[in-house]
């Protein structure tokens, strides 16, 4: 599983989600292991924020499109890999929060629609991540989660 995250920047581009899953592939190669569980975000897509709300789309989106771009660079390594048995999981935004029970929205693709969470705890994200883990749900894919 890999949950990790770089910070936004306006003056160089962010490279780090690129080389890192560069770097854990190869390792999980060498040790013939074949599942990878990560994380991105909403609208990695360069398009998929058409449809957000007006603040995503004009001030969030161009804040942190360095990282969504690396973001939807490292989803697309992935989805080259033959061998890797990989799902990406795209939460929105993160607060720090503890699991909960509430149930989970998913789609398969980079936003829920019809959903108004903008927000979901980190604990819940480490469940739906942990769920997969003795699943075959969402192999090769990417499914972006909220919660209700």
């Amino acid at each position: 599983m890999s949950c990790l995250g770089f910070p936004a920047s306006f003056f160089s581009g962010v490279t780090g989600y690129t080389a890192s899953m560069a770097a854990v592939v190869g390792a999980m190669r060498d040790a013939r292991v074949n599942r990878i569980i990560t994380m991105t975000s909403w609208y990695t897509e360069p398009d998929s924020g058409t449809q957000s709300p007006y603040l995503i789309r004009f001030l969030l989106l161009p804040m942190i499109r360095s990282v969504l771009s690396n973001m939807y660079e490292m989803e697309s390594f992935l989805e080259k890999t033959e061998d890797i048995n990989w799902t990406v999981v795209r939460p929105p935004g993160l607060k720090n929060l503890a699991a909960s029970a509430q149930e989970f929205l998913t789609h398969e693709g980079y936003f829920v629609p019809d959903s108004s969470g903008q927000t979901v705890g980190r604990g819940d994200v480490a469940r739906f991540m942990l769920s997969l883990l003795n699943s075959n749900a969402w192999i090769k894919k990417g499914v972006a989660i909220t919660t209700k």
